[in-house]
């Protein structure tokens, strides 16, 4: 018994010294640090990218971007083994660990003694850090988003448009689990709070817009006369939804997703009547304040869930003035 315990421990010892050792920094200006996300012609890519590299910036961190203009995690993979060899300043990275392909970026960057701060998702389960044999205490936290939570409020405010009765449909990019969570959530923020209303089982529209309206002028044809309003959980639905409305002569109320310039746009005309605004911007400048703050020896909180408003027509100046400033710095990653 007493060699297996002797075994054991020379193992984990064994493994604690292959983390590479990193002089503690207490000045964030030593610090260099990294957001891992593309494509970085994708639009909503942008705003985020700009909200971590803008705000550690201002801090007076050095920045790093790894991505590019590419969806392929190969690609990814490479630049990141070259900037662990080549950057010893390389302190913390910020990225959205949604895949296998991101949880073993995530492995890469912690076996080497570098901080990872999860944007997006809530990453509170500790079974995800066990699969994949990531050292937890190179995990500062995360700043996500409550899909259910959102989707709730949308169901709320759908239910009081339409005066409590009727019929919604609702439609995803796919079925992944953060769209499910929107919709379920939705689902239960409208029929808990106004009985009377009906939904529709959630329908894939795709990332395609021109598709997409195919998709949802089917639903609207299906149920005319009955169908009074549409949630959309992706980023495109805002233009689904008012293009195959406009289309159809359909006049119901409509709460697309993501503060986008397009979709802002198609606010500012009425082609919507709300949108669920991801804070696409302030969640990552959130993970640059985390690095940041740890840095400085401020106590922070593993676990943040940002808040995700739904606005209207009166709140879009706010917004442009954000995006204009994110679009204009992301253009040249991009």
């Amino acid at each position: 018994m007493k060699r297996t315990l002797a075994t054991v421990l020379a193992v984990v010892l064994a493994m604690l010294l292959m983390i590479p050792a990193m002089a503690e920094i207490t000045d964030p200006s030593e610090a260099r640090v990294a957001v891992v996300i593309y494509p970085s012609s994708n639009t909503t890519i942008q705003v985020m990218m700009a909200g971590f590299l803008q705000t550690a910036e201002n801090l007076g961190m050095k920045t790093l971007y790894l991505g590019g203009d590419t969806s392929d995690n190969a690609t990814v993979e490479q630049m990141i083994d070259s900037a662990i060899a080549q950057y010893d300043d390389l302190y913390a990275v910020c990225l959205n660990p949604a895949s296998e392909a991101k949880w073993q970026m995530v492995k890469k960057f912690t076996d080497n003694g570098i901080y990872v701060v999860g944007s997006w998702s809530i990453l509170n389960n500790d079974e995800v850090y066990e699969t994949y044999g990531i050292n937890k205490d190179y995990i500062l936290g995360y700043h996500g988003l409550d899909s259910y939570k959102y989707g709730y409020s949308a169901g709320k405010l759908m239910g009081e448009k339409i005066g409590g009765k009727g019929l919604v449909a609702i439609t995803q990019s796919d079925f992944k689990d953060s769209e499910n969570l929107a919709s379920a959530g939705f689902t239960a923020g409208l029929t808990e709070n106004y009985p009377d209303v009906k939904v529709l089982s959630p329908q894939a529209e795709g990332l395609d817009a021109t598709a997409g309206v195919g998709i949802v002028s089917s639903i609207i044809q299906a149920n005319i006369g009955e169908l009074v309003g549409a949630y959309g959980t992706t980023g495109t639905s805002a233009q689904t939804w008012s293009q195959a409305a406009e289309d159809l002569g359909w006049d119901g109320y409509i709460i697309g997703m993501d503060a986008t310039s397009a979709n802002l746009d198609i606010l500012e005309q009425g082609g919507v009547d709300a949108l669920i605004a991801q804070p696409m911007y302030d969640c990552y400048a959130a993970c640059a304040q985390h690095i940041y703050d740890h840095i400085k020896g401020i106590d922070v909180p593993f676990d943040n869930v940002q808040d995700v408003p739904i606005i209207f027509a009166e709140d879009i100046p706010a917004y442009r003035d954000m995006l204009s400033g994110a679009d204009l710095y992301a253009k040249k990653f991009s």
